[in-house]
């Protein structure tokens, strides 16, 4: 189900849109929504990593949301409200399963990874690689629509 539309272009001379496009680098945690096969909405957290225009997100296989995609790849990814409550952030658009495992995309964005989710990585004891051999699907998703203020 894909042919919906052009990629969303973000501005960087737009105070919405560079606001959105630092938050997208530094956000640990978005929603991600997906659309069930009965129709009604999914929402899961996520870790992802903003890359040339696309949010990147590891995803163990056996997930509803990577079974959703299959079906339909009509997605959204939210952020939180900010710290006052006030910068609400919602990307619509698609989502496609990489044919490349997470483990082929680490030599791409291992470094960037890593130097965001450090922290996290190190409670887990976990490295970037061994993640992606746990969460082996790569979902892209590339924003349609941004809704933003």
């Amino acid at each position: 189900m894909t042919g919906v539309g052009d990629a969303f272009a973000f501005d960087p001379g737009n105070e919405v849109h560079a606001r959105t496009l630092r938050r997208l680098e530094t956000e640990q945690v978005a929603w991600f929504g997906t659309i069930g096969r009965d129709g009604f909405p999914h929402a899961v957290p996520i870790w992802f990593l903003w890359r040339d225009g696309r949010a990147l997100i590891m995803s163990e296989p056996a997930t509803a949301k990577v079974r959703n995609l299959r079906e339909n790849d009509r997605v959204l990814l939210h952020l939180e409200a900010g710290h006052d409550g006030e910068q609400l952030t919602v990307l619509r658009g698609t989502a496609a399963i990489s044919p490349d495992p997470s483990s082929a995309w680490v030599e791409r964005i291992g470094d960037a990874y890593t130097a965001k989710y450090d922290a996290w990585l190190q409670r887990l004891n976990l490295t970037t690689a061994t993640m992606a051999e746990k969460y082996s699907v790569m979902i892209e998703v590339t924003p349609l629509k941004l809704i933003a203020w």
